[in-house]
Order: C-alpha cells, then sequence, then structure tokens
C-alpha cells in the first residue's frame, strides 16, 4: 500500500538520456507555448510566457547543462510559482514514478544532481530544482 506522503518523480528525457525532478516542485507539464524573447538575457533561455496570469522565463535545459539546444522541444515542465517562475523545455516526458518503485543512490555525477534514480528500464539522474533555480539567478544576475 502506497503511503500517503510518498515522493513521485517525473521523469524526461533531454538528448536522449534520462532525468528527474522531485514531482513536488513541478506544478504542471505541458505543450510549449509560444514565447517572447527576453532581451539581454543568456542564451539558454528562449523567451518568456503567459501561463495562468504570471510571466515565466522558458529555460532550454539541453543547453543550460551544456549540451546542443533542444530542437523541438516535445514538452515544458512548469514549477512551482513558489521554486521559481522558470519552465524547462525537453525533448520529452517519459512518466511519474513512485519512491516506492525505484532505488535512490548517491551520485555525484553533476553539480545539478546528488541522487541517481535507478528505475526498471535504467536509471535516471535526480535533479536538485533549488541548485537549477540558483545558478539561473546567478546568470541574469
Amino acid at each position: 500500500m502506497m503511503a500517503a506522503t510518498e515522493r513521485k518523480f517525473l521523469i524526461f528525457e533531454i538528448q536522449g538520456i534520462r532525468y528527474a525532478f522531485d514531482l513536488a516542485h513541478v506544478a504542471e507539464v505541458a505543450d510549449p507555448l509560444h514565447s517572447w524573447p527576453i532581451p539581454l538575457a543568456p542564451a539558454c533561455f528562449t523567451g518568456a510566457m503567459h501561463i495562468h496570469g504570471a510571466i515565466i522565463a522558458a529555460m532550454d535545459l539541453a543547453f543550460f547543462l551544456g549540451q546542443p539546444h533542444c530542437r523541438e522541444p516535445e514538452k515544458m515542465i512548469v514549477l512551482q510559482q513558489s521554486v521559481a517562475s522558470l519552465a524547462f523545455l525537453v525533448d520529452k516526458v517519459i512518466r511519474i514514478i513512485r519512491e516506492s518503485d525505484v532505488k535512490i543512490i548517491d551520485s555525484s555525477v553533476s553539480r545539478f544532481s546528488s541522487f541517481m534514480l535507478l528505475l526498471p528500464e535504467g536509471e535516471a539522474m535526480l535533479f536538485d530544482v533549488d541548485k537549477i533555480v540558483k545558478a539561473a539567478e546567478n546568470m541574469v544576475n
């Protein structure tokens, strides 16, 4: 039986590699929307968009991570407003998985992650959303 407070993770893909966010940080997953350029913003910021009455910055997460641009992102992952006014463009969203269905191991593969999720089909790097948001804020300051 699943505990009421069990964590869930959103599994998604960038450049053929699986990643994850703690679902508690995610407001919604949607198709990418039209965006307007953000003057003088770093290249990883693809623009700003209007979502549910708020202005949200869109970030090409692949380019932010030092990979080639996400050519035609299939989805955007919008963060909770309490975390940041930010949406990440990703190649595709795979699924949501419960903590009880994965094994979480320590990993220092990236400065944006301390853990790896071992899924039935392979592994996914669990991003620390706060670290990504902090790095994004430092880029624009």
